[in-house]
Order: structure tokens, then sequence, then C-alpha cells
């Protein structure tokens, strides 16, 4: 292992580990706090080391039912609350970084400074064995885990995809065979680079819509940290959790609205909920149970996403709220050649018992060959409307599709999006005599519909409600509290 020729003192102590009193069962994930520095091999004239204030704090506060919450205490500007890692690229062959301005090369177990960077200098690693090579300041070596940590925490790191405040952290990818590139951020600047891509950029009169979204992606976050641990990191930096694009065009009025609502979440039975939000739930909400094989949440629930006085959704002025999808009978059957096989292996994966039998064959069968589309016909729906079973009639058999797997299994010819918008649809068949010709869905909204509808929230934010009548409205029964400090 290569040591750097640039003296450091280090503040004393091995690298300390994230604090996990405040996880879930199953421990602790991917971020590391790194030891601070006390001397730079290249000092910065006017820079004072961050020290950390105590945690504000407010009494919990019961959002009501209806969408009129009481008014939250003024909280003073929160210090960083959480350390969270976001996995941003997995199984990559070499990874290159580089920092803003002068930073350290370390190795993330132990603390120990590997090299120091000029600004710009690149740290270059690659796979080697259960190990990171690494390449930096004239320097190399091998080691489990590699961090480029600014020594400024103001300058930013960048690598493919972007840049971000924050560390970075490198770790050979678990069962697979490359590298994973790991964010280590703070909690409140990791919310800067998700609202905006999250709800979008909106004028002073939606502001309080992205207040709630901050306070949802905030809850989304603290309960879903260690939820992906098995692969290095707390959260994917995707739609498979939230997107996060770092600090590439960070807004303003977004930045203002997270700093607004800091430190506060939204807890139930005295933990973080499950703060689902999508697009547009076109004019309803509904329950977990309705798209997923999981129990339904007192603070999830099926709701008539209406004003009271017009009686229109809140999402009405979404392009989503209503929209057309339409397949030549030819090739919706070359999609769902793909698609149903793999319906049928997820939900033997969990969904079963959910979803009841995946699959009926029809004399030999297989449900891995689908063969001719012969009928399609919605059975059932749910409390809101949406799918609850579509049945597919295909020359191997009757697949059985549930829930929100319908919008994986009729995905739209062109790819854009790469699933149907969502499960609230009537279905329109076109025959020629007794043949099938053409495929239509009539659709309302973007998205599972569970939980906060952020077109809605953008609507309720320009007709006068405030980011709390918000989240009443769309989380009932949930409270308002402050984000408990990690132990360090």
């Amino acid at each position: 292992m290569g040591r750097s020729s640039h003296p450091a003192r280090l503040v004393a102590g091995a690298m300390l580990a994230l604090g996990c009193a405040w996880l879930v069962a199953g421990g602790c994930a991917g971020p590391k706090r790194l030891p601070s520095v006390e001397t730079s091999p290249r000092p910065r004239p006017g820079v004072e080391p961050a020290v950390e204030a105590a945690p504000s704090t407010v009494p919990a506060q019961e959002l009501p039912a209806h969408p009129v919450a009481p008014p939250i205490p003024w909280l003073e500007p929160a210090e960083p609350l959480r350390l969270l890692g976001v996995g941003l690229l997995e199984d990559r062959p070499t990874l290159e970084m580089r920092a803003e301005g002068a930073a350290w090369v370390r190795d993330a177990d132990s603390g120990h400074t590997l090299a120091a960077l000029e600004a710009g200098e690149p740290l270059t690693c690659r796979r080697s064995g259960e190990d990171v090579s690494w390449e930096a300041g004239g320097e190399s070596g091998r080691v489990r885990s590699v961090a480029l940590q600014p020594i400024d925490p103001g300058f930013l790191v960048s690598a493919p995809g972007g840049s971000y405040r924050g560390d970075f952290l490198v770790i050979a990818t678990p069962r697979g065979h490359g590298l994973t590139l790991v964010n280590n951020v703070e909690l409140e600047d990791y919310l800067k680079g998700v609202v905006p891509w999250e709800i979008g950029r909106h004028d002073v009169s939606k502001f309080d819509a992205l207040c709630a979204q901050a306070v949802a992606a905030r809850t989304y976050t603290v309960a879903r940290i260690g939820s992906r641990q098995a692969r290095g990191f707390d959260l994917y930096a995707t739609v498979m959790d939230q997107v996060y694009k770092g600090a590439a065009n960070e807004d303003a009025r977004c930045n203002e609205a997270i700093a607004e609502t800091a430190p506060l979440v939204l807890r139930h039975a005295g933990r973080e909920i499950e703060a689902y939000y999508s697009a547009c739930c076109g004019g309803s909400s509904c329950a977990v149970s309705e798209v997923w094989p999981k129990p339904d949440l007192p603070y999830l629930r099926q709701i008539a996403d209406k004003s009271s006085s017009s009686g229109e959704a809140w999402c009405a002025g979404s392009p989503y709220y209503h929209w057309r999808e339409t397949w030549s009978a030819k090739a919706l059957e070359r999609i769902l050649q793909r698609t149903l096989p793999d319906y049928v292996d997820y939900m033997a994966q969990g969904g079963g018992a959910w979803a009841g039998v995946s699959f009926t064959p029809s004399r030999g069968g297989s449900a891995g060959r689908p063969g001719a589309l012969r009928e399609i016909a919605i059975k059932r729906r749910t409390p809101s409307g949406r799918v609850a079973e579509l049945a597919v009639v295909m020359a191997a058999g009757t697949y059985h599709v549930r829930g929100d797997r319908v919008r994986w299994v009729l995905t739209p010819s062109s790819g854009n999006p790469n699933i149907l918008r969502s499960a609230l649809f009537e279905l329109e068949v076109v025959r020629d005599d007794e043949r099938l010709r053409e495929v239509s869905v009539r659709g309302r909204g973007f998205g599972h519909g569970i939980g906060l509808c952020q077109t809605g929230a953008l609507g309720m934010a320009a007709g006068g409600q405030s980011w709390r009548d918000i989240l009443a409205h769309y989380y009932p029964g949930a409270t308002l509290d402050a984000v408990t400090r990690q132990e360090r």
C-alpha cells in the first residue's frame, strides 16, 4: 500500500463509524464519518473548521385528517443531522474522481491519509480482487475501500455523472466484478439534489408545495436509510428511491423550502412514516394494498383529491391527468412475450399470496412462452378505481396480472415512459370480426398514486393551502416532529 509523501497530522483517533442506534434492525450501511483535518498541506486562508451546534427540537404535533393543521413553533436553522450514503454508480471497471479544491485520498477503513491532491487532480480506482487499487498524486496502493475528502467541505467532488457535495467512497461492488461509487453526504445537502428533480422548479405561488415535498423526501430518506446496506450504501440515486443529481442545477427556492422545514419529518406511532409520493394521482390517491403486496398503513389511505369548493381534482392541471396509449395487436403481442414471463417470475419471488394464481395454463402451455394474444380484459378494480386484476389470454394460457404490475406488463411501444403511466385506466379493444386488431387504454394520473400527489400539492399551494395543510391532506394522522441527531 502506497503512502503519501506529504506529511499530515490527523485529529487523534481512527475513523468514526456512522452511528446506527436510529436504524431499523439490520445494522449500519456504507457511510462513514472521516476524521476532521487539523492541518492541510496547502492551507487556504480564512477557512475555519465546521462546528456542530446542538440540534433544534420541536414538540410532535399531530396532523389532522382534515386539511387544517396547527402552526409549528419557529425553528432556528438546523445543523446537518444525518450522514447517508447514496449509490451513484455500480459495478464499474474503473472510476476517476476529482475535487474542485485540495483534497485527501484516504483509506476509508482506517482513516489513514494515502495521498494529498491539488484542485482538479484525479483519483483513479480499479478493482483488484476484493480490494480497490488506487492512483493519485504520484502515489498508488491497494486497500479495501478508498475515500476522496475535500479539505474544505465547501468544495465539491465530481465523477462521471455530475458534481456532488460531501465525500466519495469507492468500494468493491458486493457480488459484482467492478467498483461502486458512493456519495457520503449530509441529509439536508442530499435533499438539495432531490427536491427540484422530484417536484420541479416553481414560482413563489407554489412554495408551500415545495415545502411539503421537502418534508416528504426528508421523511422517506430517514425511514429508508440502511435499506440498501447489502449493496454498500443507503439509497439509490434513481427512481428506485428518489432521483438525486447532486449539486447540479440546485434551485434556490427549493433550497429555501428545505431550510424552512428543517429538521421536520412525519412520524406515526413513534416511527418515520413510509412517505410515498407520485407525480399525479388522477383525482384519487390509494391504499398500499391496491398497488403492492404489502399491508395497508393508517396514514396512507384512499383520498378523493379534490377541492371542496370547486369539486375539481387538485391535479387536474397536470398534462398527465388524462392520457391515452394505443398498440396494434401484433405490437402488444411482441411486448407481452417479454413482460408476461417477467411478471410470473416477479410474483413467484414474493407476491404470490397477495396476487393468487398468476398463470392458468391451457393444455400444456408454459408461462415462459406466452404465444399469440387471444384476449385482454379488466376483471376487478380497487376501491380507488385502479385495475386490481387484468386477465391476459394468450395461446399458452391466462395470465392474471395484479395491482401496479399491470404497468410493467402493458409497456408503451415507444418506450417513453418505460412503463404505463398509471393503473387507473379504461380498456378499449378493437376487433375485425373475432380477431384482435388494436388495444387502447384511456388513463388518468402518473405513478402509483400512494401518498402525496405532487401535482395535487402544487394545485393546493396555488389555491392558498399551507404546506402543513398539504401534508395533513395526503398523510392523515401522521405527526410532524424533528429528526433526532445521530451519534457520531
